[in-house]
């Protein structure tokens, strides 16, 4: 069954999940709507791909406490979503290469941790003061990440011709200098 999530979900986690609509006159912009649905459903998304991560690497027969499975979880899909910005084969080879090695690392270890240890583990991530804290600094760099990428790659690189990951190729490409021109 996680073998099914993690194949299932990690094409979500690697690309801009902002909708963009081109205008008339060739440009690309989030309409307000976009814009609130991004905002939205973000959370959600933020927080399954958390919950799903959190709950192989808390169940899983390895030494991290919770601690150290929430700071690892966060750090995957921050990488993850700064990589879907920013390079589209990174963010899908990262994502699909995670989420089967953890799958993998719990069927190669045996199994899952002991009743005891699982009461233990979720003992310490419910006592640990570090979720919310963790959690914002989620969501501050998925906000962060896509208001760059916005603004700098789709509103300023883009209409200049660069190429932008999660967009179309630029109808001006940009020209080579000439010292690239050169034999």
């Amino acid at each position: 069954m996680a073998m099914f999530v993690a194949v299932a979900g990690y094409p979500a986690i690697q690309r801009p999940r902002i909708v963009l609509t081109e205008t008339p006159d060739g440009q690309w912009r989030a309409g307000r709507r976009d814009v609130i649905q991004y905002l939205i459903t973000i959370p959600f998304l933020l927080t399954a791909w958390n919950l799903f991560l959190l709950l192989i690497l808390l169940s899983g027969n390895n030494w991290l406490s919770a601690r150290e499975s929430l700071i690892v979880a966060d750090s995957v899909i921050i990488a993850a979503r700064i990589l879907a910005h920013v390079s589209p084969e990174g963010a899908h080879e990262w994502s699909k290469s995670v989420s089967l090695t953890l799958v993998t690392l719990l069927l190669i270890s045996g199994g899952v941790r002991t009743p005891k240890e699982i009461v233990a583990i979720f003992d310490q991530w419910v006592h640990a003061d570090i979720s919310g804290p963790a959690q914002s600094v989620l969501y501050i760099c998925e906000f962060g990440v896509t208001t760059i990428w916005y603004w700098l790659g789709v509103r300023y690189l883009w209409q200049r011709g660069f190429r932008v990951p999660g967009m179309p190729a630029p109808t001006n490409p940009r020209r080579p200098s000439r010292t690239t021109d050169l034999p």
